[in-house]
C-alpha cells in the first residue's frame, strides 16, 4: 500500500471525529514531500495545515472537511497549499469515512495527492490557446482556392486563417459547400456571385470589397481579390482568392464621412445664420414702421371718433373709405388691434429668427429656461405646425429649474424633433403634441413630443441615430438630424429616446439634467398653440 501511494505521489492522512467534530489528526510520512512539513510537525501545531492552505482556498476546504464531518462523502477537491519553501503547490483531497453500524462518522481517510504538474499543463496550454487566439484576432487575411472545371467550380478549399476572418473553420466549410455563399451579405450576394461567375469564365475580374455575416451575427467588411490560374492552352483550371478583413478600415472611412457631413451641416449652419440675421434685419425695419403708425393712427382714431359720432348724429350716415360709418365704426378699431397684433407677431418671430441665428453664441454654455426653448421653437416652426395638424396641444410645467446649455442647439433639437413628427402626420386631425416636466426625484426635465403619425417600423427604430440612415431622402433628407440631434443631448448630459408603433404615432423624449437654481417660468401649465404662435 505504501508503495502504491507513493507511486501516485501523495500520502494518506487520517481525521478522528467525535460527535461531529474533529479531535486528532495523524498526517503520513509521505507529508513532508508534498508539503515540507514532517508528521511532527503537524502533531506539534494542529492548525498547521489549514494555515498551510492559499487564503483564497480556505473556505472551499473548510466546507470539504465540514460535509465529512457531517456524514457526507464530498467529491475530491482541488486546492492550492502553500509548501514549507514559500512555493504554490497545487494538491487533489480524497476523502473516505469511517462509521460504524448507527451511521455515525468515527473517522475519515483522505488522501493528498501533488498535481502541480499536471495544473501547470493546464495554465500552459491555456495560455497558448489565449496566445493563438490573439494570433487570429490579429490575422486580416486568408487564401481560399477554387478548383474549376469546364467553367464550373469542382470544389472550394478554404485556408486556415478563414476562422478569424469570418469566424468559420475551415472543416465547417468543407462540411456545407454552401456555407459561403450563405454568409455573403444579402445586400451583396448577386455582386459576389456574378463576378465568380466571370472569373470561372476566365475573364481577370479586379478586387471587390463587400459584407460577410461572420458566424457571431456581426457585419465584417472584406476585400476578395482573384487570380487566375490557367492550364498550357489557356483553359482556367482554378482560381485563388484572398479574402482581406477591411472592416476598421470602413469604419474609419465612415467616421471620417460624418464628421465631414457634420462640419458641412455646421458650415450650413453658420451661413443660415448670416443669412437670417440680414434677413431679420430688413424685416424688421419696416415691421417697426408699421407697429409704430399702427398706434398713432389707432391712437388718433380714438380720439376722432367721438367727432364722427357726433357728425353722423346729426347729419345721418356717411360713406367712409366706400363704406357706410355705421359699417366702418366697429371694425375700424378691430383693423387696427390686428394689425398691432400682426405687427407683434412679426416681431417675436424675427427675434426668434436672430436668436436661433445668432453668431458667436452657438457653443456658449449659460443657465436656460427649457420652456423659452420650447417657445422659441414653436414660433420658428409654426407656419409648418399649422399645415400639418388642426390639434397642436403644448403642455408647459410650472416653475421649471433651469438647464446648463446652450439655448440655440437646444432650439435645433426641438426644431428638428417638430418637424419630423409634421412629416409624419397623414390626418389634418391628428394630434401633435408637446410636453415639458420636471422630474423632481431624479433631478432632471423632461421634453416629450409626441405624434399620432405613420409610426417607424422596429428596423427602422434600431438605426435613427445612426449617421445618414433616413427614410426621407426623397424629400431631401440627409439622415443627420437625429445623429446631430442625439450628439447635442448626449454633449448636455442628457439623452434622446423614441418610441413607435407603426400606424399609431411615435413618441420622442428629451431628458436633460437640471441645474440647481430655481427659475420661476412665465409658462402657463396649460397654454395652446395659438398662445405660443
Amino acid at each position: 500500500m505504501r508503495k502504491l501511494i507513493q507511486a501516485i505521489k501523495g500520502y494518506i492522512y487520517t481525521v478522528k471525529v467525535e460527535n461531529g467534530f474533529a479531535v486528532a489528526t495523524y498526517h503520513g510520512e509521505g507529508c513532508a514531500e508534498i508539503t515540507g512539513y514532517t508528521p511532527v510537525d503537524h502533531r506539534q501545531d494542529r492548525d498547521l495545515w489549514f494555515k498551510m492552505v492559499y487564503d483564497e482556498d480556505r473556505e472551499a476546504v473548510t466546507m470539504h472537511a465540514a460535509k465529512a464531518l457531517a456524514g457526507e462523502e464530498p467529491p475530491p477537491l482541488e486546492h492550492r497549499i502553500i509548501h514549507r519553501d514559500g512555493s504554490l503547490r497545487w494538491v487533489k483531497s480524497t476523502i473516505a469515512l469511517n462509521k460504524d453500524e448507527h451511521g455515525r462518522v468515527l473517522s475519515y481517510d483522505g488522501l493528498i495527492t501533488n498535481i502541480s504538474v499536471r495544473k501547470s499543463a493546464e495554465e500552459a496550454l491555456r495560455e497558448s490557446e489565449q496566445r493563438y487566439k490573439r494570433l487570429l484576432a490579429s490575422v486580416t487575411d486568408y487564401i481560399y482556392t477554387v478548383r474549376i472545371a469546364n467553367g464550373v467550380a469542382l470544389e472550394t478549399t478554404h485556408g486556415p486563417g478563414c476562422v478569424a476572418v469570418t469566424g468559420y473553420a475551415p472543416e465547417e466549410f468543407d462540411a456545407d459547400k454552401e456555407l459561403w455563399y450563405r454568409m455573403l451579405h444579402e445586400d451583396d450576394r448577386a455582386t459576389v456571385i456574378a463576378r465568380a461567375n466571370r472569373a470561372m469564365q476566365g475573364e481577370a475580374v479586379p478586387g471587390l470589397e463587400h459584407r460577410i455575416i461572420h458566424k457571431d451575427g456581426g457585419v465584417r467588411w472584406v476585400k476578395n481579390f482573384i487570380v487566375l490560374r490557367r492550364e498550357a492552352q489557356g483553359a482556367v483550371v482554378s482560381y485563388d482568392g484572398l479574402v482581406r478583413n477591411i472592416t476598421a478600415r470602413k469604419r474609419a472611412e465612415a467616421l471620417a464621412e460624418e464628421r465631414r457631413q457634420q462640419l458641412m451641416q455646421a458650415d450650413k449652419l453658420a451661413s443660415l445664420g448670416i443669412l437670417v440675421q440680414g434677413v431679420a434685419h430688413e424685416i424688421n425695419n419696416p415691421n417697426n414702421f408699421i407697429l409704430l403708425n399702427a398706434k398713432f393712427l389707432s391712437r388718433g382714431w380714438r380720439e376722432v371718433k367721438p367727432i364722427l359720432d357726433e357728425y353722423a348724429a346729426r347729419n345721418g350716415d356717411f360713406i367712409l373709405a366706400g363704406l357706410r360709418y355705421s359699417q366702418m365704426y366697429d371694425k375700424i378699431s378691430q383693423l387696427f388691434a390686428g394689425l398691432i397684433d400682426g405687427s407683434k407677431r412679426i416681431q417675436k418671430i424675427v427675434l426668434s429668427l436672430k436668436n436661433f441665428g445668432h453668431e458667436g453664441v452657438r457653443g456658449a454654455r449659460d443657465l436656460v429656461d427649457i420652456n423659452n426653448v420650447v417657445e422659441n421653437a414653436v414660433t420658428i416652426v409654426n407656419a409648418l405646425i399649422k399645415k400639418s395638424t388642426e390639434r397642436f396641444q403644448v403642455s408647459l410645467a410650472r416653475d421649471l429649474p433651469p438647464v446648463m446649455g446652450n439655448a440655440q442647439q437646444l432650439e435645433q433639437v426641438l426644431i428638428n424633433l417638430l418637424t419630423n413628427s409634421c412629416q409624419a402626420l397623414r390626418r389634418r386631425d391628428a394630434v401633435l403634441r408637446l410636453e415639458t416636466l420636471h422630474e423632481a426625484e431624479r433631478n432632471r426635465l423632461v421634453v416629450r413630443v409626441s405624434d399620432e403619425g405613420i409610426g417607424i417600423p422596429e428596423a427602422d427604430l434600431k438605426r435613427i441615430f445612426d449617421p445618414f440612415f433616413t427614410t426621407k431622402r426623397e424629400l431631401g433628407g440627409t439622415g443627420l438630424g437625429l445623429s446631430i440631434s442625439y450628439k447635442i443631448i448626449t454633449d448636455h448630459g442628457g439623452d434622446l429616446s423614441f418610441k413607435s408603433q407603426v400606424d399609431k404615432g411615435t413618441t420622442a423624449t428629451v431628458t436633460l439634467p437640471a441645474a440647481n437654481i430655481a427659475v420661476p417660468s412665465s409658462g402657463a401649465l396649460r397654454v395652446t398653440a395659438k398662445a405660443l404662435s
